[in-house]
C-alpha cells in the first residue's frame, strides 16, 4: 500500500504582498495630483498589512478607498485581486489583476496571481503563458517557479516541473517546499536515490518531517529494502497523531513485519 503526499500548491506564497517603487509620502500640498497619489499608497499599505494578518475585509475596504482616490493605481488593484484569489472570488480576482496588468504590464507578482486565477479555473494553458511572464520578469521569484512546476505536474509534464525545483533549490538549498515536491516526482519517476537524497535533506532541517519519513519507508519498500523501510514507517508512527494515518502506518508495519520474519 503506497502513502502518497500530493504535490504542493504553493497559493499561500500569495500571501506575501508587494507594492511597485513610489514616491516619498511627505511634502505634497493636499490639493496636488502627487498627494493623492501618496495617500493612495498609504491606504495600499495599510490594506496590504491587513492582509496578511488574514483580515481580508478590513484590507479590501482600504484598498477600496485607495481606488476611489486613484482609479488607477496598479498596487491596490493588484492587492485586491490577490485577496479576492484567496478568498475564492476568481472572476473578481481575474478583473483587477487584468486592470493592474494593463495600467503597469512589468508587474510579476500580477501575473503570477492571474495564472493562478486561471489554474483554479482549469484554463492550464493561459496559466502556463502567465507564470512564464512571471518569472521571464523575475527569474529568482520561488512563487512562481514553484506554482508552474506544480502546473507541469497537473499536466502530466513531470520532466519539464523539474529544472523549475532544481532552480529554486539553487536559489534556496533549504527550501523544503521543493525538496518534498522534487522528491516526489523522483519518486514517481522511479529515481528513487535522487529522491532519497532530498528527502534525507528535509531530514537534516526538519528531523521530525513525517512527509520525509513516509517516502522514505515507501520508497525503500520499492527498492527492496524492507528492514530501511519498516525503520522509516516505525518512525513516522511514533510522531503521527492522526488517528487514520497512524491505521495505514501501522499496517505498513504488520506487513514488513510479517514479509521480514517469514522470508
Amino acid at each position: 500500500m503506497k502513502i502518497m503526499t500530493r504535490l504542493h500548491i504553493d497559493i499561500v506564497a500569495l500571501l506575501v504582498f508587494s507594492l511597485c517603487s513610489l514616491p516619498a509620502t511627505v511634502g505634497w500640498a493636499k490639493e496636488s495630483p502627487q498627494a493623492t497619489e501618496a495617500q493612495a499608497h498609504d491606504l495600499t499599505l495599510q490594506g496590504i498589512a491587513k492582509a496578511n494578518k488574514g483580515e481580508f475585509e478590513p484590507a479590501l475596504a482600504l484598498f477600496e478607498k485607495s481606488l476611489r482616490l486613484s482609479h488607477q493605481y496598479a498596487p491596490a488593484l493588484f492587492n485586491r485581486g490577490k485577496v479576492y484569489l484567496l478568498q475564492g472570488r476568481l472572476d473578481r480576482a481575474a478583473q483587477d489583476l487584468d486592470k493592474a496588468i494593463k495600467l503597469e504590464s512589468g508587474l510579476a507578482g500580477a501575473y503570477l496571481a492571474r495564472a493562478m486565477v486561471y489554474r483554479l479555473q482549469g484554463d492550464f494553458s493561459k496559466a502556463l503563458k502567465d507564470m512564464n511572464r512571471a518569472i521571464t520578469l523575475d527569474s529568482t521569484d520561488t512563487s512562481a517557479l514553484i506554482n508552474r512546476a506544480a502546473l507541469f505536474f497537473d499536466i502530466g509534464e513531470q520532466d519539464q516541473a523539474l529544472p523549475d525545483l532544481d532552480r529554486i533549490i539553487q536559489i534556496n538549498p533549504r527550501m523544503i517546499q521543493a525538496l518534498g515536491n522534487r522528491a516526489y516526482i523522483a519518486e514517481q519517476l522511479g529515481r528513487y536515490d535522487a529522491a532519497i537524497k532530498d528527502l534525507t535533506d528535509i531530514l537534516a532541517q526538519d528531523p521530525d518531517n513525517l512527509m520525509a519519513m513516509r517516502h522514505l519507508g515507501f520508497i525503500h519498500r520499492q527498492k527492496g529494502e524492507p528492514t530501511k523501510a519498516l525503520r522509516w514507517f516505525r518512525a513516522a508512527f511514533r510522531l503521527e497523531r492522526n488517528d487514520g494515518a497512524r491505521k495505514r502506518l501501522n499496517d505498513e508495519i504488520l506487513d514488513l513485519e510479517s514479509k521480514i520474519k517469514n522470508k
